[in-house]
């Protein structure tokens, strides 16, 4: 009520009737086109309600927000706990649990090393340049083979299947 008392003292001072209030403009555009034009201790007046009406829709639209993450964050954690769960069945079904531990090292360490390798030969002046050239050389045909036609997308979600199948064993 009073930002709405404000905008039209403002907006009769400026020069805008009541008429003109309700027939042109609404009244939050007169509160916004008054605020440039009146001086003095209205203005700071304005100002002032004007950062209050900003900060309590900035309020509820931090709580909007907070809820939304909440509700992500939830979603979230019953993935997570899906995933864990599913992974210690797993984990129990294993009959040679030292064989999995052994090749899980072995994997972890050769990541290690290959990505000590590449940082190495990244930093030589040309090697660098030419890895890059080469990533997008091969992206782009990736891209162009499989991606762009839906044909192709059926064929490498075939081969994906078919390659998981093999890892998993189903």
């Amino acid at each position: 009520m009073a930002l709405m008392m404000l905008a039209q003292q403002s907006a009769l001072t400026s020069g805008v009737g009541r008429a003109q209030l309700s027939s042109r403009q609404t009244r939050s555009q007169a509160f916004r086109a008054s605020q440039y034009q009146v001086t003095g201790r209205r203005t700071s007046t304005i100002v002032a309600v004007r950062q209050y009406r900003d900060r309590d829709s900035a309020s509820s639209t931090a709580k909007r927000a907070g809820n939304e993450a909440d509700q992500q964050s939830t979603e979230l954690l019953d993935k997570a706990n899906a995933y864990v769960d599913d992974l210690k069945a797993k984990w129990d079904e294993t009959d040679e649990k030292p064989a999995v531990i052994a090749i899980t090292s072995a994997a972890f360490v050769g990541v290690w090393a290959l990505s000590g390798l590449v940082d190495r030969i990244d930093k030589l002046p040309i090697v660098g340049g030419l890895l890059e050239l080469v990533g997008l050389v091969v992206t782009s045909w990736f891209v162009y083979r499989y991606l762009i036609f839906g044909p192709d997308r059926e064929e490498l979600k075939q081969n994906l299947d078919k390659f998981l199948s093999k890892v998993t064993g189903n």
